[in-house]
């Protein structure tokens, strides 16, 4: 959970930030449960969702070029290879195992002075993956809020791939929110998702499957 002021109680933060998106599994599953049971928290999660309601209207819906995903792939991996990934990668993840699926979105622009969260889910939401870019503070913070755990001898990482550049590790999404310094998120900066092993892409080239991803708008 982000860090809370002096004047606003750690309830009202909760609630906020489960509006946003940006918590933690644990958390979150806490705080579906105070929704459930404690009315006056229930009525403090819907005031947050009508006062950022209007933060969507803001911003146009952009849908993502058909060819994002394989742009995407061939930058991680390399375009040999994501032909060679394509034919098992179905097999492996096809039929009812298909819980997690490729989301590409286009981010909205970013501003200097602008903090932006965006959800990245999965099909049926089976993985939801928040992002927080806070220029302010110089950071990324990355969470898990809902979804399976990697599993047993996997992990998920976290890669940024600048407009016209070779992609970078940010590090490892686990249970906790993963926070990376970071000074900019320009627009044609692409964040992806990928199931790894257990600590990490060998020799830091991703070698999973892509699972979620995002493209920062201009």
């Amino acid at each position: 959970m982000i860090e809370t002021e002096g004047h606003m109680p750690d309830r009202e933060a909760l609630a906020a930030e489960y509006v946003l998106g940006t918590l933690p599994l644990a958390e979150r599953l806490a705080a579906e449960a105070l929704i459930a049971s404690d009315a006056e928290f229930a009525r403090m999660v819907e005031a947050w969702q009508a006062r950022l309601a209007p933060l969507n209207a803001e911003y146009a819906e952009v849908a993502a070029p058909r060819d994002m995903l394989g742009r995407i792939e061939a930058r991680l991996f390399g375009l040999a290879e994501r032909r060679r990934r394509a034919g098992w990668l179905w097999g492996l993840f096809g039929g009812a195992a298909l819980a997690l699926l490729v989301l590409v979105l286009v981010l909205p622009a970013l501003r200097p002075d602008s903090t932006v969260t965006a959800t990245l889910a999965g099909e049926n939401q089976r993985l939801v993956i928040a992002a927080r870019f806070d220029p302010a503070a110089g950071a990324l913070t990355v969470t898990r809020s809902e979804g399976p755990a990697a599993g047993a001898g996997r992990d998920y990482e976290l890669w940024i791939i600048p407009a016209g550049a070779a992609a970078v590790s940010l590090g490892l999404v686990r249970d906790d929110a993963l926070r990376v310094p970071l000074d900019a998120l320009p627009a044609g900066t692409t964040l992806a998702i990928t199931l790894e092993p257990a600590g990490g892409a060998p020799g830091g080239v991703a070698t999973g499957p892509i699972l979620v991803s995002a493209v920062v708008g201009g």
